[in-house]
């Protein structure tokens, strides 16, 4: 016990001191802390927005794991899917970064790219390795927007590409397609990249891009056409084949151009509208606002006319036909083909306007101008309206009626075709009948006979006068005498050769002749070719087509 006290008094005292600072140890979760606020502000401040994109299907998009690029660069990753209310569409919330999130318009589109194959050719090779991605391209306005609808193919141009678009307007569609090219003066020069049709219009709006710097070749005045396919015209100038190239064969395509003579105007801004015209000659037509239309009515048959057939004036179309309708009156039963047609009457004087126009044409029509079908092509029966000043035409004004003028009109030298091989056939049986009637009668053998007495009478007075010159002095007159005997002879011997001649006309003329014969044979051949003639009158009259397409 002791020997412990004695050890505890050599121990030294222990002095007790207050700490102030912590331990440094604690330095260790601080920063640890600080890097965690930083590594959060740090996701904070690079976290672009959030944004919904509706596709109607999710085929090849995984969350997590499905990337969002632009320009081949990832901007973005798809986080979760889910369906929408009415579990018609999915709903892709995607992260994009804050770089693309600072030029994020409204007008941003986004579509899913995966191998595709169509007709302006294969698209999307590479995600067969790699896997399905989104595409986007951020538009061009800034407006902020969180909600986007996905589309269901990938746009024909590069994101961002420079160049303009606008847009055509069109009946129908056509072979067109998305992706089909656009040619200058063939080169291609933009391409197709959308369609719709329009809302309460029977039309279709195509939209076009057309890359720098050729969208400076499309002004006001400029001219769009469909050059799909291959055309081929025959007219009497020759034929013309017209193709763009192997391709708008193909897929289809559009063609523009300025036409000459044609004032272009200024540039056309983007987003301007034209018209596509069916084919190249279509497009170089003139154009012009004012129309005028009239009905018309015709006797013969309308086959070979349809709805878009030209209204030509001396060869140069004015118009074209609008509708062909059929009405029938109730209480006659007599049927009859209006055929509605638009006249351009600045074809005529461009200074002309729609009511100056209408004077125009009322006076035309008191000078004899009338409307005519005109068979274009004997081959095919194509028809065509024409208008033509016709010589001292019977008196004729426009009329009007309830809802259009009826425009006079007049008939074909094909609808007389019948009535002219009728009179012919007329007239050739009056023929035959007087020739009959002039061999039965007799008169040509009463002929013949007095013929023959005047030829003996005349050989009678030549030998008198050869009796008379006997008697003449030779002495005194002996080169007269030698002149009288050289004529006397000369007109026995032409008498001889007429008293021959009259003597074969007894021989055909004589009863039961050969001659006689043939010429019996001749007139029953003429009077069967008679009937036949009458059976293709008849023909006519009936088809009057027959003469072109046969029974």
């Amino acid at each position: 016990m002791n020997d412990n006290k004695g050890l505890d008094d050599n121990l030294p005292e222990v002095e007790v001191r207050e700490q102030r600072w912590p331990s440094p140890v604690w330095l260790i979760p601080l920063a640890a802390l600080l890097i965690g606020f930083w590594l959060l502000f740090q996701a904070w401040y690079q976290r672009g927005p959030i944004v919904t994109v509706q596709f109607s299907s999710a085929e090849g998009i995984e969350p997590g794991k499905t990337e969002v690029r632009y320009k081949a660069v990832t901007v973005g990753k798809v986080k979760k899917l889910k369906l929408d209310n009415e579990l018609k569409y999915i709903e892709a919330i995607i992260e994009l970064n804050k770089e693309i999130g600072r030029h994020l318009g409204s007008d941003a589109s986004f579509w899913v790219v995966r191998p595709r194959v169509n007709r302006s050719g294969v698209s999307g090779l590479g995600t067969l390795f790699s896997g399905s991605y989104i595409g986007m391209d951020p538009g061009t306005d800034n407006d902020d927007q969180s909600f986007y609808k996905g589309a269901e193919r990938p746009p024909v141009i590069a994101p961002a590409e420079d160049g303009k678009r606008f847009f055509l307007i069109s009946d129908s569609l056509g072979s067109m397609d998305v992706g089909a090219p656009v040619f200058y003066k063939q080169l291609q020069v933009g391409e197709v990249i959308d369609y719709e049709l329009l809302d309460n219009q029977d039309r279709v709006q195509l939209e076009l891009f057309i890359r720098a710097p050729y969208f400076q070749y499309v002004h006001k005045n400029t001219r769009f056409w469909n050059a799909s396919g291959v055309e081929l015209n025959m007219n009497s100038t020759g034929a013309e084949f017209r193709m763009e190239s192997l391709i708008s064969v193909l897929i289809g395509g559009v063609a523009f151009e300025t036409p000459a003579g044609v004032a272009g105007g200024e540039v056309s801004k983007q987003g301007d509208t034209f018209v596509l015209h069916r084919n190249y000659a279509s497009s170089q037509e003139k154009q012009y606002a004012t129309r005028l239309y009239y009905v018309m009515y015709f006797d013969g048959s309308v086959r070979g006319m349809g709805v878009g057939s030209a209204v030509e004036f001396q060869g140069i179309p004015i118009g074209k036909v609008e509708k062909i309708d059929l009405k029938m009156d109730k209480d006659s039963l007599s049927v009859r083909v209006p055929v509605l047609v638009s006249i351009q009457p600045q074809y005529f004087d461009e200074s002309l306007t729609k009511e100056t126009g209408e004077i125009a044409m009322s006076k035309l029509v008191e000078k004899g101008m009338r409307a005519k079908l005109d068979t274009v092509s004997f081959l095919t029966g194509q028809k065509v309206i024409t208008l033509s000043m016709e010589t001292d035409p019977p008196p004729a004004t426009i009329k009007a009626t309830q809802f259009y003028s009826e425009f006079p009109t007049t008939g074909t030298a094909f609808e007389e075709l019948p009535f002219i091989a009728t009179d012919i056939m007329i007239s050739l049986d009056e023929t035959l009948a007087g020739i009959n009637k002039l061999v039965n009668s007799g008169k040509l053998d009463k002929t013949v006979d007095n013929l023959n007495k005047v030829l003996a009478e005349a050989e009678q007075a030549v030998k008198a006068a050869k009796e008379t010159l006997k008697t003449v002095d030779k002495d005194t007159l002996p080169s007269v005498t030698n002149d009288v005997n050289k004529i006397s002879q000369d007109l026995s011997n032409t008498m001889q050769k007429i008293q021959g001649s009259m003597g074969q006309l007894d021989r055909l003329t004589a009863q039961n002749s050969p001659t006689q014969h043939q010429l019996q044979e001749m007139l029953e051949e003429v009077t069967a070719a008679s009937r036949a003639l009458r059976s293709l009158t008849e023909t006519l009259q009936r088809q009057p087509s027959a003469l072109l397409r046969g029974k």
